[in-house]
C-alpha cells in the first residue's frame, strides 16, 4: 500500500498537479493603531505667490516620533484655490498671481479617514513672521533666561525656555501689521506662563533675523526688566 501511495504521488506531479504552499502573509503597509492621527507637513511655513511647496502625508507615532505614510495607503486628492497639485502629490504650485490672504485647501484619504490642510497665500516678498526662531540676543534682559523657540503659525504662537519633546511655555493667537509693524500678542493657554508680560510692540525682519522692540515674554524665574527689552532671533 505505502508504495502503491508513493507512486501515486509521483504520477500526480509529474502531471503537473499543484504543489501546496504556504498562505501569502496579510498586507499591514497601511495597517496601524487607530487611535492616531494623520497629518500633512509642508516644506516651508510660508505660502508666498509662485513658490512649489513639498508636500509629506504623516502619522502621529509618539513617543516613537512621526511616519511618512507611503503613497499606496492615500486616496482621493484634490486642491482648491489657486495653485495646483503635482502629478506625483509631493508637491503643489501656488500661482504667480494669487491674491494674497486668498486660501488653498487641499484633501485627501488615509485608508479612508479625510486629511484636510489649509494654506495662506502671502505676498511674494511680503514680511511674515511664521517660522519657529531662536533667541540670538535681548538688549535690556540680557540676565534674563532666553526664548529658545518663538513659534509664529498663520494664526497662533507659542513661547518655549527649555524646548523638550512638544512643551510650550505659554501660547496664543496673534495679529500683525507687516506695514507698521505692530505686534500683539494674547495668551489664551499654557503650562507656565511668566509674571509681567508685556505683549504689545512692533516685529520687523532685519538681515533675515526677526527684531522685537517693545514686548517681554518673560522670564521662567518670574524676573521682570526696569525698562525694555529689544530681542533679536
Amino acid at each position: 500500500m505505502a508504495l502503491h501511495g508513493i507512486a501515486l504521488l509521483l504520477t500526480m506531479v509529474a502531471a503537473g498537479q499543484p504543489e501546496a504552499r504556504e498562505p501569502e502573509p496579510p498586507d499591514t503597509t497601511c495597517l496601524w493603531p487607530p487611535d492616531r492621527s494623520n497629518f500633512t507637513e509642508f516644506s516651508t511655513p510660508v505660502f508666498r505667490q509662485g513658490a512649489t511647496i513639498g508636500i509629506r502625508a504623516k502619522r502621529d507615532q509618539m513617543p516613537a516620533g512621526y511616519r511618512d505614510l507611503p503613497a499606496e495607503c492615500l486616496s482621493g486628492w484634490s486642491i482648491e484655490g489657486p495653485a495646483e497639485l503635482s502629478a506625483d502629490r509631493r508637491s503643489l504650485t501656488i500661482r504667480p498671481d494669487a491674491p494674497p490672504g486668498s486660501e488653498i485647501i487641499l484633501r485627501y484619504n488615509v485608508k479612508g479617514e479625510p486629511v484636510l490642510a489649509r494654506l495662506r497665500v502671502v505676498a511674494r516678498d511680503a514680511v511674515v513672521l511664521t517660522g519657529r526662531w531662536g533667541q540670538r540676543a535681548a538688549a535690556g534682559c540680557e540676565s534674563l533666561d532666553p526664548v529658545r523657540e518663538l513659534e509664529f503659525g498663520p494664526e497662533r504662537f507659542s513661547v518655549t525656555f527649555t524646548p523638550f519633546e512638544s512643551y510650550k511655555d505659554y501660547w496664543g493667537s496673534y495679529s500683525f501689521d507687516p506695514q507698521t509693524g505692530a505686534l500683539r500678542l494674547t495668551v489664551t493657554g499654557g503650562n507656565r506662563v511668566p509674571s509681567g508680560l508685556d505683549l504689545e510692540g512692533t516685529a520687523r525682519i532685519e538681515d533675515g533675523h526677526l527684531v522685537l522692540e517693545g514686548l517681554f515674554l518673560g522670564d521662567r524665574s518670574g524676573r521682570v526688566p526696569e525698562g525694555g527689552c529689544r530681542y533679536r532671533f
